[in-house]
């Protein structure tokens, strides 16, 4: 008898531990994201708080597309939760890789008015991510060097811009005077601002009409490629605007919004601390880049995840990731502290470029393969002297193969 029960009892034991193991099983995420995404100060703090571990995946963001891509095709979820920037939305939120939200959402774990864009993810009324931080596409430039080019105050139009670009090289004040990227967003960028609204209400490619500002803005790019005012390596694809920017290299940069605390950070920026903000030229659209984080449609720890994600948009780590990279907060009252103590800066000048925005059409399924190849066109055109104009023809009629294919 006695046996018998310290038998049943040894089952019951492993049983029980068998048990523990399976918990400890679920109790495990993964996280995948491009490397501005790893919290600062890594997740250790919220596993000691939860429990659960999180495996975080740090790749390029092509390859995190990729990999949902990969994975949906066999069935699997690339990880549980997904970082979701820049391009995301076309590539895995309207794709259908991503799960919706509704319900979590609509639990009480956030507030929600206390999040900015938060329909920004959103897709016939289901919303697909939790916004991590704001991003308007923004221009900085380094006071000192403008000053000693002869100007005390940033340029109001492309042509100003241009002049000035060009004097501080032909005096000396800088060999590059433009960090700016040959992709896709620096043709946004001009021709935003100048006015073109790209696409009509029907997404048919306006920016290739004759006379477009759009034109004006791809031939004004060139020009500074042409006449190395942009670094020959960036052409080259070896380096970035930004890492060109930090290392001490141009008079105007294409930023973002909280790319001034970066620049202004002695310990990463040669131009510390002389960089500020300038409302982009003209017209002066821009438009909205936020990021967010979501659950894998397919993932089998969606309870851990959420409580991932709600960590993750908590006060501290919105204000780690502002003070390590410039990320500028999704919610509200962690910017407005921020302003308040004075962290914010060039809040002002934010704010203001916050009024002239033309977003794009970035949840169309086409939209994602046609940025790639934006950017492939300007790397190729500037490289082989291929006429602007023809490289906007060659645009605009693979935009509309594109919609017509997937329509």
């Amino acid at each position: 008898m006695n046996l018998h029960k310290r038998i049943l009892t040894l089952v019951l034991l492993i049983f029980l531990l068998s048990l523990g193991v399976a918990g400890q099983a679920q109790d495990s995420i993964s996280f995948l994201t491009p490397s501005w995404g790893v919290p600062p100060n890594g997740v250790d703090a919220f596993t000691e708080e939860s429990g659960i571990t999180v495996e975080v995946q740090s790749v390029q963001l092509a390859d995190l597309f990729s990999r949902v891509q990969v994975s949906a095709a066999a069935g699997e979820a690339a990880a549980d939760v997904i970082f979701i920037t820049e391009e995301g939305i076309s590539n895995i939120v309207a794709t259908g890789n991503m799960l919706p939200l509704n319900d979590l959402l609509d639990n009480g774990d956030l507030d929600l008015d206390d999040f900015e864009f938060l329909d920004f993810f959103s897709i016939d009324g289901d919303r697909y991510a939790v916004p991590s931080y704001l991003q308007l596409v923004m221009m900085d430039y380094n006071t000192a060097k403008l000053a000693e080019a002869g100007f005390d105050a940033p340029p109001t139009t492309w042509a100003d811009f241009d002049m000035m670009a060009r004097a501080a090289k032909e005096e000396g004040v800088d060999e590059y005077p433009i960090a700016m990227n040959a992709i896709h967003w620096s043709w946004w960028l001009i021709a935003l601002s100048m006015g073109d609204p790209m696409f009509d209400d029907e997404l048919n490619p306006v920016f290739a009409d004759e006379g477009s500002k759009a034109r004006e803005a791809m031939a004004l790019l060139y020009t500074w490629f042409a006449d190395e005012l942009i670094s020959p390596e960036i052409l080259a694809g070896t380096i970035s605007q930004h890492s060109i920017w930090w290392s001490g290299i141009g008079v105007f940069h294409q930023g973002w919004q909280g790319s001034v605390r970066v620049g202004n950070n002695p310990d990463v920026s040669a131009h510390a601390p002389n960089v500020a903000y300038m409302v982009l030229p003209e017209v002066g659209n821009t438009w909205n880049l936020p990021a967010g984080i979501g659950i894998h449609v397919d993932s089998e720890n969606v309870e851990a995840a959420w409580e991932f994600i709600k960590w993750y948009v908590d006060d501290q780590n919105m204000i780690d990731i502002y003070n390590a990279v410039g990320l500028y907060p999704s919610r509200i009252s962690v910017s407005s502290a921020l302003n308040e103590a004075g962290a914010i800066e060039g809040y002002n000048v934010m704010v203001e470029q916050a009024m002239h925005v033309n977003d794009l059409p970035r949840a169309e399924l086409w939209w994602g393969p046609w940025v790639t190849s934006v950017s492939e066109h300007i790397r190729e055109g500037a490289a082989t002297g291929m006429s602007s104009d023809d490289i906007i023809d060659a645009l605009a009629e693979e935009w509309n193969e594109l919609k017509a294919e997937y329509e």
